[in-house]
């Protein structure tokens, strides 16, 4: 090898330490298009070409070498039997340098460990997804088939056969063989995981894993294919999520299942996990309260997340009177101490012409007191033992519906609105322009900005400069449509947008919002208006709109503030 070649050699092989270095995400393949091409780029003065192919050379007949000199010109490299192979060629029959094919060999085998590395990566975090899908579902019909869905996806190459047994089986609307202990055509080695609640391997093609829980096994799951053993690990991870979840559904199932023939928590159940909104929860679970119970009064009272007391709606309205101070002050005594409260003749308590009949207990969420819920009536003896135990499970069924819908309406708010100026927030308004860019022919976008903001923050404080947002949120929030969203933007900018309407609209508001704010203000103050529109002729984006509407307010602040500006694309 003479010097330049020498020389052409060592530059090649740091440019392969630099690649590696760089540890790209590029599969095999890609990564020999990139060594063909520096290789051939390198070795240019002999004419060196490099070849890959899947099919093994025919000059390279029956050799087991990695690296097969074939002669000077013409040395074959193997880098996986049947299936990789690379050529190094030497057109104008000037020798290839001596451990090139050495360098491409390790080059190679390293790039096909990053691939695997990246692949086995990429593998893992799909599983770690698909356990946190399968961990969120309570129903088990759908935790086995996502279960399913979930290993045909990481891995294709295998075929999937479910067994159950029978209490499970006929439950769930799966294509699934029955595990019957009694039965001698049960596969035995289904029999054999389920029974143990161990994996088992008929051999390399085919394993048997159990899908259990902590108290128990439910089924077994046959994989078969490929190499099926080796990726057992790996389906464990999501059978076993499976698993847990399917245990947890199950556990729920039988919790309802064990009130199913008390047709009131059954139909009550079923109206609150239909409803969404609170206040028509509530007004259910009232109605049914006094349908069942005969009760005359019924009050909820629920611990918000500043341990406020709050009289929630379906309350009967006496609840809302001082009478009620008695029975309220009663129950949350005894409440505390005793998991509710059963008042048969109340006379001496409540006095002769007071509710006679009382039932209390608390709304307990994961062994916390949330709230207690009240059920009164005048006549003595009205409520049996067994109505209080009926009502005790009731509510304790109705707690967990009615925490979390006052927990998604909270959410809601806080994730939708400003704090401060209980206007919409700007995730929420984006949401609001790219549904309505979607869904309507015409939009108009106000950007607003109070003039000289930070020189009332100066003058006045801080405080003040909240005062003087809320003021201008009012206003906004006067002047607007039910359809409108009025937000806030950031700091003192805020953001109007009217769905289906047009620019002579947007306009007008803007207008009426100068005056007033300018008007109405104390200490008084002037806002400054941007706007851009949007219509199905002159279709935008979402940034674009609000660019254009940016623009349009600098121009306004430049051109002595105080007034409006729209945008102009000419100038």
């Amino acid at each position: 090898m003479n010097r330049q070649t020498e020389d052409l050699y060592l530059s090649f092989h740091q440019e392969l330490l630099q690649f590696l270095l760089k540890k790209p995400a590029l599969s095999y393949n890609n990564s020999v298009v990139w060594l063909k091409e520096a290789a051939e780029s390198f070795f240019s003065p002999i004419s060196l070409t490099l070849q890959a192919s899947s099919h093994k050379p025919a000059k390279l007949k029956d050799r087991n070498d990695s690296i097969s000199c074939i002669n000077d010109y013409y040395t074959i490299i193997t880098i996986e039997r049947n299936s990789k192979y690379i050529e190094l060629i030497s057109l104008k029959n000037r020798k290839i340098p001596k451990n090139l094919a050495e360098s491409i060999y390790m080059f190679l085998k390293h790039c096909t460990e990053l691939e695997k590395t990246h692949r086995d990566t990429l593998r893992k975090t799909r599983i770690y997804k698909e356990t946190e899908r399968v961990h969120g579902l309570m129903d088990q019909e759908k935790v086995l088939k996502t279960m399913l869905e979930s290993l045909r996806g990481i891995f294709p190459d295998l075929t999937y056969c479910l067994f159950l047994s029978f209490d499970q089986d006929q439950y769930i609307n799966l294509p699934a063989k029955e595990i019957d202990v009694q039965n001698e055509t049960t596969d035995p080695f289904a029999l054999e995981a389920y029974l143990s609640g161990k994996r088992k391997q008929k051999d390399d093609s085919i394993v048997y894993i159990p899908i259990k829980g902590r108290q128990g096994t439910y089924g077994v799951l046959k994989a078969s294919g490929p190499d099926a053993a080796g990726m057992a690990e790996e389906i464990c991870v999501i059978s076993n999520a499976a698993g847990t979840a399917f245990e947890n559904s199950r556990l729920y199932e039988q919790s309802k299942n064990m009130i199913s023939n008390l047709e009131l928590i059954n139909e009550t159940s079923h109206q609150l996990n239909r409803t969404k909104q609170l206040p028509d929860m509530m007004k259910n679970l009232s109605d049914r309260l006094i349908g069942s119970f005969g009760a005359e009064e019924v009050g909820f009272f629920y611990h918000n997340h500043l341990e406020e007391e709050n009289l929630l709606p379906g309350s009967t309205s006496f609840f809302e009177t001082d009478a009620a101070d008695p029975y309220i002050r009663y129950v949350k005594e005894k409440v505390s101490e005793e998991n509710g409260v059963f008042v048969g003749n109340g006379s001496t308590l409540f006095g002769q012409d007071g509710y006679a009949s009382l039932m209390g207990v608390p709304m307990l969420e994961n062994n916390e007191n949330k709230g207690f819920v009240i059920v009164l009536k005048k006549n003595a003896c009205s409520f049996t033992f067994e109505m209080f135990k009926l009502f005790q499970t009731l509510i304790r069924h109705s707690t967990l519906a009615v925490s979390n819908s006052m927990l998604r309406d909270r959410l809601k708010y806080l994730v939708q609105t400003d704090r401060l100026t209980e206007l919409y927030s700007r995730s929420f308004l984006d949401e609001k322009i790219q549904y309505s860019m979607k869904a309507d022919q015409s939009g108009v976008f106000l950007l607003i900005d109070i003039d000289d903001f930070k020189q009332i923050n100066d003058t006045y404080g801080h405080q003040k400069g909240d005062e003087i947002l809320i003021q201008v949120s009012r206003a906004i929030q006067r002047n607007i449509r039910e359809q409108d969203v009025g937000a806030r933007w950031g700091g003192e900018e805020l953001a109007i947008y009217l769905p289906k309407a047009d620019l002579h609209a947007g306009k007008m508001l803007a207008g009426r919002l100068i005056a007033l704010v300018r008007e109405c203000t104390n200490p008084q103050v002037t806002i400054s208006c941007g706007i851009s529109c949007w219509s199905m002729n002159c279709p935008k984006t979402l940034a674009s709109l609000v660019k254009q509407a940016d623009i349009a307010l600098y121009d306004a602040k430049r051109n002595g503030k105080n007034k409006l500006s729209v945008y102009n694309a000419s100038s």
